[in-house]
């Protein structure tokens, strides 16, 4: 049997295995899903951060990998205004949106999907498939 000596083996990629996960930025008050949202970002091993304030969403983006995950129904903004504006600035756009409403919501759907949401589910799929959906957008494939 023949062995490779593992001093002449090339290092390994510490820069990859030193990757920051991506980190979940949410806009969702709801104490149901924040429950769901940040199990599910625990398993993936995401931090997730919480607004109600567009303002400080737009703050926490930086030029990191972001998934912004937000409610079309969330109360005090205008959901679709605040997935535009994202998509609108440079120093944002960049962010994943993850948008989520009932499912009879067509309307919304259609408006959050031309505001630039780059996935717009029904409630029921989102909560169903929320931690694969963590693992498919962040670093962790």
């Amino acid at each position: 049997m023949d062995c490779k000596d593992l001093r002449d083996a090339p290092a390994p990629n510490m820069e990859a295995a030193a990757q920051k996960p991506v980190r979940i930025l949410a806009v969702v008050s709801d104490l149901m899903f924040v429950s769901k949202i940040s199990a599910a970002a625990k398993q993936a091993g995401c931090p997730v951060e919480y607004f109600r304030q567009s303002e400080k969403l737009k703050q926490a983006i930086s030029a990191e990998p972001c998934i912004v995950i937000v409610d079309l129904n969330e109360q005090g903004l205008d959901p679709v205004a605040l997935i535009a504006n994202l998509k609108a600035a440079p120093e944002t756009k960049h962010g994943q949106v993850i948008a989520y409403l009932s499912h009879v919501q067509h309307e919304l759907k259609r408006e959050a999907e031309k505001a630039g949401a780059d996935l717009v589910l029904p409630r029921s799929t989102f909560s169903q498939n929320l931690y694969d959906l963590l693992r498919q957008h962040s670093c962790h494939l």
